[in-house]
């Protein structure tokens, strides 16, 4: 077998995988928490999206988060515009560290963790070697030539600063402040995030409704997305019945199409309103 890396791929240590005190929850929420990490070990990832890629409650995340802060693996910290509004959390993951250990668990590996089995000899790179048994660590050639401090090769170019500027051009672009007199925040403020993370993004092209399009296309729609779009799409999201698998994916795909479809949408509404119950 081979060894390559040819996706995006996110680092954990070892004495996290392998933990006793951290729940399989906490793991998962940690790992996703990991893969939206910057150069600096700072992720803005919405409870949302969280909830999206662990599969499970938006609910269960803000507790899981809330448990890993405790137990002293992240550090959040509530980013605000200069209005006071909420924009983000940010994540400074803490697992890195040298000093780092978990309550009643060492930090120290194995005396044994950064030595290659003793029956197998260190191969050249590029070679074929055997995947490595699940007590054994990567061949010396491997160790720290394509690890670093940050645990993800994705968003390495995305700043928070960024995040925070596309979330304030958003909120003017749907009259934020008016829409929250007639709505819920907590439901406007993941409507944003989701357009503030697709726009932000550095992959080159964005999946909506099983469609792949180039990332610019996508920014171009989404920034000119207004209020009345937005109520659109809240209604859209309110009078849904079917069950939702993936909440973000759907948001998305409402924000995206709203400006092809709002027309239809009303029109069948007012046709439905004056016809269908005669």
């Amino acid at each position: 077998m081979k060894i390559t890396y040819d996706t995006g791929f996110t680092q954990m240590p070892n004495n996290i995988l392998r933990s006793h005190t951290l729940k399989p929850l906490h793991k998962v929420v940690l790992s996703v928490i990991c893969s939206y990490s910057n150069s600096s070990n700072i992720a803005f990832p919405s409870y949302q999206t969280i909830a999206d890629d662990s599969g499970i409650s938006r609910r269960k995340v803000i507790d899981v988060i809330s448990e890993l802060v405790t137990l002293g693996c992240i550090k959040k910290t509530e980013r605000r515009s200069s209005k006071g509004d909420h924009t983000a959390n940010d994540y400074e993951v803490l697992i890195g560290s040298p000093d780092f250990s978990l309550p009643g668990e060492t930090s120290a590996p194995p005396d044994n963790e950064n030595n290659s089995p003793p029956d197998e000899q260190p191969s050249l790179p590029g070679s074929e070697i055997s995947a490595p048994r699940s007590e054994q660590r990567a061949p010396n050639q491997y160790i720290n030539k394509n690890i670093n401090n940050s645990f993800n090769n994705i968003n390495l170019s995305i700043t928070a600063n960024e995040i925070d500027a596309m979330t304030n051009r958003i909120k003017e672009n749907i009259d934020y402040d008016i829409l929250c007199e007639r709505y819920s925040g907590d439901m406007l403020d993941e409507l944003v995030s989701v357009m503030a993370e697709t726009i932000c993004g550095n992959s080159k092209t964005v999946r909506i409704a099983g469609n792949d399009f180039a990332r610019e296309v996508v920014k171009s729609q989404l920034l000119k997305i207004n209020s009345e779009h937005i109520e659109y799409v809240l209604d859209c999201i309110k009078k849904n019945t079917t069950k939702i698998k993936n909440i973000k994916a759907y948001m998305l795909t409402c924000i995206y199409n709203a400006p092809q479809t709002i027309s239809s949408f009303y029109t069948a509404e007012v046709n439905h309103d004056l016809y269908g119950c005669g």
